[in-house]
């Protein structure tokens, strides 16, 4: 070795010994970094993050499902279960395995119970959002029926409404009615079903409410099996996408609207803030070939695969759409603004500064929608701050800044209003795969 090369190891070496370390305690809590500044406004605020891939997961070399700490609540490893993250803006790191197939997560206003959506599968779970241990675990509520995916808490935070999709089964006599999904109401400590409505619409999936509660918002994806199939097929056949509007006083249909009909475009993701502030995600899938084919030419960066979508399936463009009861859909951004709208996932309505923030991981986009206009008034490809496949969005809790989680590690935070990046809140922990996250 030459002497060069020791004093260039040596001064590594010294450089590393004066980082911040992080440590992992023995009830598998990962220790913030001493030097991490506190941030009032963000004291004892976390984000939940529930994480696709658990055996990816490794606990000091072994499998986390091998390690009693973060096994406690599985008692079946033969069924689904994910991994749950829950990341304090401290830079503390809690993590457990919870038996959900997990989609969405929702924490109480007091935070007193967690919800683990579960989605196209039977089980629902609710946990103890500080210590992630399992407080109930219920399923879907018919034979056959799967879980929609997504949540919203009600009578603050007693009762909690879940989407729930009907068995699926090809439609071949033209009474669609028949493949529509509910909204059930359950206890939110127990998962005790109370009440059940129909969502009116076919796979019902992400839910919001608004008006105070009134009513609530459901995206029904709309997609159906082809006679003799259980299995979606690539392209989607979609006889009816729509988003619903729904009183919660008695499950009466308020309005139905039709955002894609006999067509291949699903209908996902939402926000909404009143009746004339409701935003839409759509998604359109083809074959690698097609997804190679779309893109073909927009970009001389080499760049990897989309680690966020099935081998043989390609997100392709997919307008969203600014919705409001009894007008017709309104496709938003240009041409350009359009073709980066692969893989729209995750989306968040800030009524204090009137946007919906969406995500658009196939393309590394974020972008910001205008609530009045739906023009796109901000428009990010976060791979360039190192940001990749941003999935997760939640508004935190302190009125001035919302996160951001990339589909396999890293959570950023950016200001209201102005979309800046805050480099000095940013976090680094890794989630083995995810869609939406929630902060409490």
């Amino acid at each position: 070795m030459t002497a060069d090369r020791r004093r260039f190891l040596a001064g590594m070496a010294g450089l590393c010994l004066g980082a911040p370390l992080t440590a992992c305690s023995s009830t598998g809590e990962m220790i913030a970094a001493p030097d991490r500044k506190p941030v009032p406004s963000l004291g004892g605020t976390s984000v939940y993050v529930p994480g696709y891939m658990p055996e990816k997961a490794l606990v000091n070399g072994v499998k986390a499902a091998r390690n009693r700490h973060f096994a406690r609540n599985i008692s079946d490893f033969r069924s689904p279960y994910r991994l749950l993250t829950k990341v304090g803006m401290d830079g503390r790191v809690t993590q457990a395995l919870l038996p959900a197939y997990a989609h969405d997560v929702k924490i109480a206003p007091d935070k007193s119970i967690g919800i683990l959506c579960g989605f196209e599968e039977r089980e629902q779970v609710a946990f103890d959002p500080q210590t992630l241990d399992l407080v109930a675990k219920a399923p879907a509520a018919g034979e056959g029926w799967r879980g929609g995916g997504h949540a919203v808490f009600l009578d603050r935070g007693k009762t909690v409404a879940m989407s729930e999709r009907a068995p699926r089964r090809a439609v071949t006599d033209g009474r669609i009615e028949a493949q529509y999904g509910r909204i059930t109401i359950r206890d939110a400590d127990t998962l005790a079903v109370r009440e059940s409505y129909s969502s009116h619409g076919i796979d019902p999936h992400d839910i919001r409410l608004i008006d105070d509660g009134r009513y609530l918002v459901a995206a029904n994806y709309g997609s159906l099996p082809r006679p003799g199939k259980v299995d979606l097929p690539v392209p989607r056949d979609v006889p009816q996408a729509c988003v619903t509007i729904i009183d919660m006083a008695n499950g009466r249909l308020v309005d139905r609207i039709v955002t894609a009909r006999n067509s291949q475009l699903e209908t996902r993701h939402l926000a909404a803030g009143r009746l004339d502030r409701i935003f839409a995600i759509q998604a359109r899938l083809g074959s690698d070939a097609d997804g190679v084919a779309e893109i073909a030419g927009q970009s001389r960066i080499a760049a990897g695969e989309d680690i966020t979508t099935d081998g043989g399936i390609a997100y392709l463009a997919a307008a969203t759409l600014k919705l409001a009861s009894g007008e017709a859909p309104q496709v938003m951004g240009n041409a350009g603004q359009r073709a980066a709208m692969r893989h729209g996932l995750s989306i968040a309505y800030d009524d204090r500064f009137d946007q919906a923030i969406a995500t658009f991981p196939s393309s590394h986009h974020v972008m910001v929608f205008d609530g009045a206009s739906g023009r796109v008034v901000h428009d990010l490809d976060s791979s360039t701050t190192g940001l990749r496949y941003p999935c997760g969005v939640t508004l935190l809790p302190d009125g001035k800044h919302y996160a951001i989680a990339g589909y396999w590690e890293n959570l950023y935070v950016f200001e209201r209003g102005t979309h800046k990046l805050v480099r000095d809140l940013c976090l680094y922990p890794v989630f083995f795969g995810h869609s939406h996250i929630t902060a409490a």
